[in-house]
């Protein structure tokens, strides 16, 4: 693989076949893992397989190497439909010691199909083992309508909270989060939208990012796409490393990088759901 086609002090994107370089990245080097991979849908030329056992023999390589350079604590997010992942899933699940299916909804999508709306991907989040990387206070959110109007309350005697009289306080930085994220789809509105066909949400990713690692961790996607993941990263402060094949999606991730360094684009502006 050639030089970097983009480095700062956290992290380098290159370009480049993804699978020999995830290949030669040294066993247990990788903190984390966030990758919006292939679906197998033909979507595009990279999303395109002879058949579906093609396409889950070749993200069964990928995620023999994902689990090989994950270190003890670490984990990894692999986005897609649920139809898809489900495959993965069986392909893959005995090389982790854990997996959680969560759900990314949106309720911003046109339907125009007979057919059931879609409204949600699945991310897999795969554990090397059961003692992982979890940051809940990082990724709070806002409690319910009806928690907001009684935040304070005593509890029942069966309650998992603790027994008859013991009383509950919101967390004062949001409720824990849940296995349904919801953050609405990029739409052509929004500032941080490229011409990538499959984008997905700065927000979505920095969730991720930030329930997973810490700063200083090293965060690696193999798809880099658009360069979200790197974005996110170096606006967190994690160290990163992003590779992506397409000539075309390079530049949109260079773009987007400089306009990081440039102080065009910070935290402040990452959309919150």
């Amino acid at each position: 693989m050639s030089s970097p086609r983009w480095s700062s002090a956290l992290g380098e994107l290159r370009q480049g076949d993804s699978l020999p370089w995830l290949a030669g990245l040294p066993d247990a080097s990788v903190d984390l893992v966030v990758t919006d991979p292939p679906y197998g849908i033909g979507k595009a030329w990279w999303d395109t397989f002879d058949d579906r056992r093609a396409y889950v023999a070749w993200a069964e390589g990928w995620l023999a190497d994902v689990a090989r350079v994950l270190t003890p604590r670490g984990t990894a997010y692999v986005m897609g439909f649920s139809e898809v992942l489900a495959d993965l899933k069986w392909a893959c699940g005995d090389r982790f010691a854990g997996t959680r299916w969560l759900i990314w909804a949106f309720r911003n999508r046109g339907n125009l199909r007979s057919d059931w709306g879609r409204a949600h991907e699945s991310i897999l989040h795969l554990r090397k083992s059961r003692d992982f990387t979890m940051n809940v206070d990082a990724v709070r959110v806002p409690y319910n309508a009806h928690t907001q109007r009684y935040p304070e309350r005593t509890q029942g005697a069966t309650s998992q909270f603790g027994g008859g009289g013991a009383s509950w306080t919101p967390n004062p930085l949001g409720a824990k989060p849940r296995d349904v994220i919801e953050v609405p789809l990029i739409n052509n509105g929004m500032g941080e939208k490229t011409g990538h066909p499959t984008q997905k949400p700065e927000e979505l990713i920095r969730r991720l990012v930030a329930a997973s690692s810490v700063p200083g961790d090293l965060v690696v996607d193999p798809f880099g796409g658009s360069g979200t993941t790197a974005v996110v990263c170096e606006l967190l402060g994690r160290r990163w490393a992003v590779s992506e094949q397409s000539p075309e999606y390079i530049e949109m991730a260079v773009g987007r990088l400089d306009a990081v360094r440039a102080g065009e684009h910070s935290l402040a502006d990452l959309r919150q759901a």
